[in-house]
């Protein structure tokens, strides 16, 4: 009986300093997860001066690891009381991506319109409306949350992690998270 307890003990301490031990993890976190974000951040409609409403959806997420920016193009639609019909086309942002470790999150940091267009939109109106976009639309993504880091990837067995660096990579983002000691 003895022998069993004084086992157990010592299997419980080589886990236990396993884990203390335990060093670096990495999260991956792919376009289809930060699209998939994208699309419910913004899934409501977007009020532009109170005139026009813009729908978003459909994102579709690329990353640069050379800028650390990512790029996304969505589907849009913009409707509007002075318009007698609703008019769709793309809009392309790239933006900066930022971990704020106190937060657990990624955010999107220097938003920028990259593209904007409307099909059956005259040129004219479609600039007009692409400079609207820009000005306006950088100012609202600014600091968006895209991604938070899951609990269950901070805590492993007795062993909480907390995040320590995020890198940007051609196929998405890697976090490192680091044990607390």
């Amino acid at each position: 009986m003895k022998t069993k307890f004084f086992i157990t003990l010592l299997i419980l301490l080589i886990l236990t300093s396993c884990a203390t031990m335990m060093g670096d993890r990495t999260v991956n976190v792919t376009g289809d997860q930060i699209a998939q974000k994208l699309n419910e951040k913004l899934a409501l409609p977007i009020s532009l001066l109170k005139v026009f409403n813009v729908n978003l959806s459909n994102s579709s997420v690329s990353f640069d690891k050379t800028t650390g920016r990512m790029t996304t193009i969505m589907d849009t639609k913009l409707t509007s009381q002075l318009l007698d019909k609703s008019l769709a086309g793309k809009l392309g942002i790239s933006g900066k991506l930022r971990f704020d470790a106190t937060t657990s999150t990624v955010v999107l940091d220097e938003p920028k319109i990259e593209s904007f267009h409307l099909d059956g939109a005259g040129s004219k109106f479609n600039d007009l409306f692409g400079a609207l976009t820009k000005t306006v639309g950088g100012q609202m993504l600014n600091g968006l949350t895209l991604y938070t880091v899951k609990p269950e990837d901070l805590r492993i067995g007795s062993t909480q992690y907390s995040p320590k660096d995020m890198v940007v990579t051609d196929n998405g983002l890697q976090l490192t998270l680091t044990p607390q000691k």
